[in-house]
């Protein structure tokens, strides 16, 4: 039994009160696979890059059989979230009078209680993600006046957009959204968002298109016989992905981030991808790709 099963199995054990229904469905449930598989880094001992302990405690909290929807956990979402955290903390660093950080779709994520240590004085962090989201995130963690929550969908700029101060540096992060938006939609989002916060980044991951299609088909992509991945209708394999970003907004500059392969211990990740990536007719085809896109200082 992994330790991820013991933790689940630990809430069926004690009464109902102790346990929580976040009650998701659709994409919004997805943030229980993503927890699912950071959740099985973080209690791993010989994980010590990955040190998640609040994960851990929402994770044995919720009254959700996470193998049965899942299947077995494996790193992918460990190595994504030790990523970004990375991207933040360069971006502290770059500005240590603070600066706002944007989460979309942040879930269940628990990467500010990981990183506090290094966060500056001052800062802000805004969360935005739909309102099942934030009504599931508000059983573990609350907002406050530095780590404010925006319950509505990132497409509904009206609702979020207003409460970024525009007099810092902003930093963006998307982990596991853009992919369930259509096209269009990413694009006005990409040119609303750098109209109204020029020189901003943003750091979002994509899919290929195959893996996107393969979504898109009658069978889908089913993890389990039962659970089957929401349609993820937005993918553009790794050659094509920076001119169409380009394309929605000239002059952007858009750089793939590499995924940490050095600290994965899966035999795909450790030893097959790390070759594939070499190989020019089959990296384009590279399932996730992680993008840093910094917005032009004006439109014209």
């Amino acid at each position: 039994m992994t330790s991820a099963s013991a933790a689940y199995n630990q809430c069926l054990a004690t009464t109902n009160s102790q346990c929580v229904d976040v009650g998701l469905s659709a994409v919004p449930e997805t943030m229980l696979w993503t927890l699912h598989n950071r959740v099985s880094v973080a209690s791993n001992p010989d994980k010590t890059w990955f040190v998640d302990d609040k994960a851990i405690d929402i994770y044995s909290a919720i009254d959700y059989d996470y193998e049965r929807s899942f299947g077995k956990a494996e790193e992918s979402h460990g190595l994504r979230s030790w990523l970004f955290d990375q991207g933040i903390m360069d971006f502290w660093r770059a500005n240590p009078e603070g600066g706002t950080i944007v989460n979309f779709a942040e879930g269940l994520e628990t990467q500010r209680f990981r990183l506090q240590e290094s966060r500056p004085a001052g800062s802000l962090w805004i969360t935005v993600d739909l309102p099942p989201s934030i009504r599931a995130r508000e059983n573990f963690i609350l907002p406050d006046d530095e780590n404010l929550h925006v319950a509505a969908s990132v497409l509904d700029t009206r609702e979020w957009m207003h409460l970024v101060p525009k007099d810092k540096p902003i930093f963006f992060t998307a982990q596991g959204l853009f992919m369930y938006l259509e096209e269009e939609e990413n694009r006005v989002l990409f040119q609303t968002m750098a109209k109204e916060f020029p020189s901003s980044t943003i750091w979002f991951d994509s899919l290929a298109k195959w893996f996107s299609d393969k979504t898109l088909g009658e069978v889908g992509w089913n993890l389990t016989a039962d659970y089957k991945a929401p349609p993820m209708p937005f993918g553009a394999n790794k050659n094509v992905a920076p001119g169409m970003f380009q394309s929605w907004v000239p002059n952007l500059e858009v750089e793939e981030v590499p995924w940490p392969l050095h600290l994965a211990s899966g035999f795909f990740l450790q030893y097959v991808a790390p070759i594939i990536l070499k190989i020019p007719i089959l990296k384009n085809l590279q399932p996730g790709i992680v993008w840093t896109v910094k917005f032009p200082p004006s439109l014209n």
